[in-house]
């Protein structure tokens, strides 16, 4: 700095005082170097999952009719109290919660059971009751596209379904 304010007051042109200051940038350097490896170990990296859903079987132009009806899927009912296996109207098989955990190798094992018993073999329904946590609901489309259902739907299973009229 000295020697820029002794070039100020000789008067020399701004040009050549320019040219007189040195920037050392070795300090700022060496921060990037060891800063940037560091944020790159450090850093997350996102897994994405994509999830095949259809709509729910009395919804859309797609319908597959038996006789001027949608065809019966094996529907699996998520409440926060137990796990139910569903077919049509009659409830096939109910797995209890206990102590906050859901018995997801017991809904595989029934699921696989159920499966040779229905019409429609690779697709398989999910309704959600109220207060359900969404990762509930991903672990048990887990477990229907690893029981052999490849396709899968999501539904809404109404806590009340006459509370609505």
């Amino acid at each position: 700095m000295k020697q820029l304010s002794l070039l100020k007051n000789l008067g020399l042109p701004s040009n050549e005082t320019e040219a007189e200051i040195d920037l050392d940038t070795s300090p700022i350097m060496n921060v990037l170097v060891i800063l940037i490896p560091f944020l790159a170990s450090v850093a997350v990296y996102t897994q994405l999952a994509v999830l095949n859903l259809s709509l729910p079987p009395n919804v859309g132009a797609g319908l597959s009719l038996e006789s001027g009806r949608p065809k019966l899927k094996l529907t699996v009912v998520i409440s926060p109290e137990r796990l139910a296996v569903t077919y049509g109207e009659k409830m096939l098989d109910s797995l209890p919660r206990v102590n906050g955990a859901y018995d997801y190798a017991g809904l595989a094992e029934r699921l696989k059971a159920r499966r040779e018993a229905v019409a429609v073999r690779d697709e398989a329904v999910v309704a959600v009751r109220d207060a359900v946590l969404f990762k509930y609901v991903v672990d048990v489309l887990d477990v229907c596209r690893a029981s052999g259902f490849t396709k899968s739907g999501l539904a809404a299973a109404a806590d009340d379904p006459g509370a609505g009229k």
